[in-house]
């Protein structure tokens, strides 16, 4: 399921938290762009013949946003602490900020968790057309990467120093057997005794020549 799909399975309460914070974000940082690369949510429900609701229910969000700033513009650990506080009475919120030049030169030298957030998270907000000026995104054969490195550190500790390693394609077999070149045949005709052929070539592969007088 991608990031779209997955915030469309939010419920109310957790579709509006996701926007609040968005909103916040927005009013507070000012980013160029703002991608969404994961959100969780977890709920704890309990039931007992001793509780005269029917059930009592604890709803957990958090949700993991990449902001790119315009250059120049940096978001100190402080501010960062600010804006998460903020927003806490909605969810958890894992922010990490970058300006727009850094994560442009992360691409181009093939790093892996910038290059698959560029390829494959939910952009919620761009400015400025920002998007355009970044390089091609990569393809989707380094999906099995990308699910590797997850897997294997999901808390995306080591997120600056992985780097995609190159795919190389592979040519097609070439085939043994040879197929039949196209035979031309060419008869000049001469009619000053009568028709008859003075001259017959037989070309394959444009090469050989047969002449009869």
């Amino acid at each position: 399921m991608n990031m779209t799909n997955y915030i469309g399975q939010l419920n109310g309460k957790e579709q509006n938290a996701f926007y609040c914070i968005r909103k916040m974000i927005l009013a507070d940082l000012q980013p160029l762009i703002m991608y969404c690369y994961g959100c969780e949510t977890s709920v704890r429900t309990k039931r007992s013949c001793f509780i005269f609701k029917q059930f009592e229910e604890e709803r957990h969000f958090s949700c993991d946003l990449l902001l790119i700033m315009p250059e120049g513009k940096m978001v100190d650990d402080e501010k960062k602490k600010e804006v998460q506080e903020s927003v806490a009475h909605l969810g958890k919120l894992n922010l990490l900020v970058n300006p727009l030049d850094f994560f442009k030169q992360q691409l181009k030298v093939g790093n892996l968790f910038f290059s698959w957030v560029q390829k494959n998270a939910t952009v919620l907000f761009e400015k400025d057309a920002a998007a355009q000026s970044l390089p091609p995104a990569i393809g989707k054969e380094y999906k099995k990467q990308a699910e590797a490195f997850y897997a294997k550190d999901p808390a995306m500790v080591t997120y600056l120093e992985t780097k995609l390693v190159p795919m190389v394609k592979e040519e097609a077999p070439k085939s043994n057997n040879p197929q039949t070149q196209p035979l031309e045949i060419k008869i000049t005709l001469n009619a000053g005794n009568g028709w008859y052929a003075t001259n017959t070539n037989i070309t394959a592969e444009g090469s050989g020549s047969i002449a009869h007088n």
